[in-house]
């Protein structure tokens, strides 16, 4: 089935009360004045027949959140939170020291640490995403790491480790989630976690936040909140088990009650990131869903990822990266990807996107700013297959300084290897007797310098635009990276 035609019957049979090409919605009331929201707006918001929501130039806070059909009351924890004593620690948790030592050990060929890692917390999801590079395999693995197998994994990772993506399945249904991030920060010097998340339950991620940030109190903490589109397209895409689930506004919900907490509760070092995989069920419409992300959503962040083809993928979910560039022409969707990317780009130069984290240092936040535009850029020569060296920003450190952790104690460089069903490339397991959970006999073993070896030569690497185990490790070891990345900062408004 055509793909457009296919989107069309999801979204018909999707609930939405969109009847006409453009609807004006009359916003009437707006909650809690006491935050300086104006208790009347009456500035009409603009909706298309796919769910796209314009707003006026003129339009208010309040209208904003009114046509995000927004109410505050129904979590208490926006309000409210229960209190957790912090963790003590001295740990120096800067950005420079690990990216310093990881040059330093590169440069002078001795073995390397990992300063990023990705942790599959779990492979349980209650969505069912056909652009997932689990697809195939989610809720396959229920023998998840406990929580003492974590620690033991922690304590031995190195002192250069930095930045720990979670990831899933549905990060949240692991419920030891807060305890695995206080271990990480107890036995580690991580600055940086990211949480992606579908945000299915609102309430449960505000407790969760209030207790890491308590907990953790010099932590850098990013929700990375799934949205794939205006709400038909996205809830005809997510395949929920029920089909009045409205994935939509729970996501919604949680990333203004996230920016709500912020304020209220005085968390500095809270981010909220949404992001969306370009894929060819929301391409037609990619350009108009930016535009009402950074006019209308307003996260503090936005990524924009592009579908690729995993090893755990069917032919029939996507063809392979060298497939697609034998045909000579770009799929709709990469299209879309280059075109939109293009126009982030120019408007966070000139400060029309909000895309900034909120770190203690401005700088510190614009950098990591420019870091994602970096990340963007290497990708987009990925579309576009240009492979020469001089025209890479930077070769793949994975299993050199970016490592990755599956859900039932696998250790590799990234995804690709450690779960490629048909040519595993798996350095070790945290579980083997063996190894009695010491990540540095897996890191340093003969087996991982053998796979590592195969880094960025591999088949499953061709293609790979896989930018928390890929990109981002790779950038804070280059020279040149961290050049352009000061660079481009000083350019990004503060």
């Amino acid at each position: 089935m055509n793909a457009a035609n296919g989107l069309s019957a999801l979204m018909l049979a999707s609930r939405t009360e969109q009847t006409a090409p453009l609807l004006e919605h009359s916003v009437s009331t707006a909650t809690d004045g006491d935050f300086g929201l104006s208790k009347t707006a009456s500035i009409p918001a603009m909706t298309s027949a796919n769910g796209i929501i314009r707003l006026p130039n003129d339009a208010t806070e309040a209208d904003r959140l009114m046509a995000l059909c927004i109410d505050f009351d129904q979590y208490p924890s926006i309000s409210m939170r229960e209190t957790y004593e912090p963790i003590k620690s001295n740990r120096n948790r800067e950005l420079y020291l690990p990216v310093l030592k990881s040059m330093v050990s590169k440069h002078l060929g001795l073995r390397p640490q990992p300063t990023m890692l990705t942790h599959i917390v779990t492979t349980r999801c209650n969505y069912s995403c056909h652009f997932c590079s689990f697809a195939d395999s989610l809720n396959a693995k229920t023998n998840e790491l406990s929580l003492a197998e974590i620690e033991s994994a922690y304590a031995s990772i190195g002192d250069s480790l930095n930045t720990i993506v979670y990831s899933g399945g549905e990060t949240t249904l692991n419920r030891q989630l807060p305890e695995i991030i206080e271990a990480a920060y107890r036995l580690t010097p991580v600055k940086s976690v990211y949480i992606i998340s579908n945000a299915w339950k609102p309430e449960l991620i505000f407790q969760i936040t209030h207790r890491i940030m308590q907990r953790c109190p010099d932590l850098h903490l990013t929700w990375s909140l799934s949205i794939e589109g205006p709400k038909p397209v996205n809830n005809a895409t997510r395949h929920t088990k029920l089909p009045t689930w409205d994935a939509w506004q729970n996501t919604v919900d949680t990333a203004e009650g996230l920016k709500r907490m912020r304020t209220v509760f005085g968390y500095k070092e809270l981010d909220v990131q949404m992001c969306t995989v370009c894929s060819p069920s929301n391409a037609h419409l990619m350009m108009d869903w930016y535009a009402m992300v950074r006019d209308v959503l307003q996260p503090d962040k936005w990524n924009l990822n592009l579908m690729r083809r995993s090893v755990q993928m069917s032919d029939s979910q996507l063809p392979s990266f060298d497939q697609r560039r034998q045909q000579r022409v770009l799929e709709a969707f990469e299209q879309s990807y280059l075109e939109v990317t293009e126009r982030v780009r120019k408007d966070v130069f000139s400060g029309r996107l909000r895309f900034l984290y909120h770190t203690q240092n401005p700088l510190d936040g614009a950098v990591k700013s420019a870091l994602d535009l970096l990340s963007q850029e290497e990708n987009r020569r990925v579309v576009l297959d240009e492979r020469a060296p001089g025209e890479r920003l930077f070769c793949c450190q994975a299993g050199s300084y970016g490592a990755f952790i599956g859900s039932e104690g696998e250790v590799s460089g990234c995804e690709e290897f450690a779960m490629n069903p048909t040519a595993n490339k798996t350095f070790g397991n945290l579980r083997d007797p063996k190894i009695k959970g010491d990540f540095q006999k897996i890191w340093h073993s003969k087996t991982a310098r053998k796979y590592r070896k195969l880094v960025d030569k591999a088949p499953e690497c061709r293609g790979c635009t896989l930018e928390s185990q890929k990109n981002y490790p790779s950038i804070l070891v280059s020279f040149n990276s961290i050049a352009a990345a000061l660079k481009l900062a000083r350019k990004i408004p503060v």
